[in-house]
């Protein structure tokens, strides 16, 4: 994808190349909406952002107007996450699979969240 401006300098249209942005395709993300059946607390958050760097993916879960990423732990402990309060999840990389499977059993209570 080719990104454009337009100068207005001398009235006319000058267009010039800014940047090649590369498309990133579908597959490197995946969202879906779940609902939690446990609090997640500051343990919770930590193996969420611990995930994320095993993987190599950017995390983010949106509650209702909150939004927090697997970047800091405060913003996923300040989503106040109870049981059945529903989230969006977003996952972006090429291992969002594995990424997601370990973040759903964290949100579902499965796994402890000590390893």
């Amino acid at each position: 994808m080719k990104l454009e401006y337009k100068s207005t300098k001398n009235r006319r249209s000058k267009k010039a190349p800014v940047a090649n942005v590369p498309a990133t395709s579908a597959q490197d993300e995946v969202s879906f909406i779940m609902v939690a059946k446990g609090v997640i607390g500051f343990r919770e958050s930590a193996h969420i952002v611990k995930v994320a760097e095993e993987t190599n993916c950017f995390i983010s879960i949106a509650s209702g107007k909150k939004f927090g990423t697997n970047k800091s732990i405060l913003s996923l402990v300040n989503l106040t996450i109870t049981a059945g309060k529903s989230l969006v999840l977003n996952i972006k990389g090429e291992r969002n699979e594995e990424a997601f499977r370990e973040v759903s059993k964290i949100i579902s209570g499965e796994t402890d969240s000590n390893s």
